[in-house]
């Protein structure tokens, strides 16, 4: 005898239990009957599955590529998610951050800024705030711009900042915002810091700070996004190469020294505090003899779940600081940054919510 059928809202209880980071078995569910479908496609299931799982699965990364300053690629996470415009040819990848990624398309006389939705594929492609022709390199962070108000949890559809950050060998750093609601840029805040050139490292959000990375002067600036003001926090002078990331929901510092994965944390929130080294994780039992041999280095992190980008020769390799298991998750192309691209993704059903077909 074959056992009952679930009641309807058990069935629903059971669906919104699927694994966010595996969008793929929500659209095989919607597949098994039209009560299913219309459920799956539903705003208040996708609602409630969100609020269920809280934090946003990784749906894929973007690579910039070594060799090819103008190159950047996306890499889907297993069975998640195949953006419709992934093909970024002559684009750099600079941030990623609440369902969007901030793009820079370089050009022939003006560089461009493109923020991407990868769902969507909606593109919006905007003018850097300062000519080309003043001797400076930069780079620029993209969020939602509510702030704390928000959740983070479904709202790359609406209103963004950009924050640009320049700064050139005279030791002069510069900063401006673009609010999509104002559809401006700011006006300039400059100041002479001890920082020389910022690097091509994503930007971390910890709070209501932005950081930014200056790997000659081994420093990070730290820009308060309600005060505006601008700061400077140094670098741990034996670290040869590092990557800032977030755990935990605090600043950190990642670097592979001597085939060990070394995590430094802040002792505290004020500039002038010191990093303790806080983990240590020996990549020779967790990495292949090849990989060792290739000298690994932090290229990315993915904010939310202590998980680290290891590049090592032309293999990209995961480490997860919880379970501090390894992962081959990319080969074939020499990389140099890793941005992770996190956000809850649904299928698009088709006619799911109707009774055709």
């Amino acid at each position: 005898m074959a056992p009952p059928p679930l009641m309807e809202e058990l069935e629903e209880e059971v669906l919104l239990r699927f694994p966010p980071h595996e969008p793929a078995l929500l659209l095989r569910a919607a597949l098994v009957c039209k009560r299913w479908r219309r459920l799956v496609s539903g705003p208040a299931f996708r609602r409630r599955f969100r609020d269920l799982h809280r934090t946003p699965p990784m749906l894929g990364f973007l690579c910039n590529l070594v060799g090819d300053a103008s190159k950047s690629c996306f890499v889907p996470a297993a069975g998640a998610f195949r953006s419709p415009g992934a093909d970024l040819c002559r684009c750099v990848a600079l941030d990623a951050r609440h369902g969007r990624v901030l793009l820079q398309r370089p050009g022939i006389s003006e560089d461009a800024l493109v923020v991407w939705d990868p769902i969507s594929d909606e593109k919006l492609e905007l003018s850097t705030p300062v000519p080309r022709r003043y001797p400076y390199n930069w780079t620029a962070a993209v969020l939602c711009a509510a702030g704390g108000t928000c959740d983070h949890l479904d709202c790359h559809r609406g209103p963004f900042l950009l924050v640009y950050v320049g700064s050139c060998v005279s030791r002069k750093v510069f900063i401006c915002t673009y609010s999509s609601d104002a559809g401006t840029w700011s006006e300039l805040i400059t100041a002479e810091l001890p920082l020389d050139l910022v690097g091509l490292m994503a930007s971390v959000l910890v709070g209501n700070a932005l950081y930014f990375g200056f790997p000659f002067t081994k420093s990070l600036l730290k820009y308060d996004l309600e005060s505006h003001e601008i700061s400077v926090i140094g670098v741990p002078h034996t670290l040869s190469f590092w990557r800032h990331v977030v755990l935990d929901g605090g600043l950190a510092l990642a670097t592979v020294h001597e085939s060990k994965l070394c995590i430094w944390r802040k002792t505290g929130h004020e500039e002038d505090a010191g990093w303790t080294q806080d983990m240590v994780i020996e990549l020779e039992t967790k990495l292949p003899r090849r990989a060792i041999l290739a000298s690994p280095n932090v290229v990315g992190f993915a904010d939310g779940t202590g998980v680290i980008f290891l590049r090592a020769g032309y293999v990209l390799f995961t480490i997860d600081l919880k379970t501090y298991q390894a992962k081959k998750v990319f080969n074939g192309k020499d990389i140099y940054s890793a941005i992770l691209y996190m956000s809850f993704y649904t299928p698009a059903l088709g006619a799911a919510c109707t009774d055709e077909g």
